[in-house]
């Protein structure tokens, strides 16, 4: 286990996800407007845990990166090819479930689900060649 390397993608693939994930939510609503806030079951945007959404993608990315340390030996093939593996490997675990669980139980605008893909698809390429880079594998 690697622990500097974890910090270090977890720190830089946060911010990747950040900017990815508030970017294509703010492009998505200049063609699709919807409002986050008023999507049944959260909280009011003056609630103090809201801030902690903000984390999210960090979350995402230091938990990638865990799981990277993990399988980086299981990844076969030149950089790009591992980097591709590992991405598609979290799209699979992490964006199909979670868009499946979300259309079929929550009524929210599909600029979400949209925004959603548009932000996990190029958000996890870039982790997955960012983390080889990283690991330097």
């Amino acid at each position: 286990m690697n622990g500097k390397n974890i910090a270090l993608a977890g720190l830089v693939g946060g911010a990747v996800l950040f900017v990815l994930l508030f970017g294509t939510s703010l492009l998505m609503n200049t063609f699709v407007s919807y409002g986050i806030s008023g999507f049944g079951g959260m909280r009011a945007m003056n609630d103090p845990v809201m801030l902690l959404f903000f984390f999210y993608p960090f979350v995402v990315a230091f938990a990638q990166a865990f799981v990277f340390d993990l399988a980086k030996d299981s990844l076969k093939g030149t950089r790009v090819r591992k980097g591709l593996m590992f991405s598609a490997m979290m799209f699979i675990i992490m964006t199909i479930p979670g868009l499946f669980v979300m259309y079929t139980s929550m009524t929210w605008p599909v600029g979400f689900y949209i925004a959603t893909l548009f932000w996990e698809v190029p958000g996890f390429l870039v982790t997955g060649a960012l983390y080889t880079k990283i690991w330097n594998i």
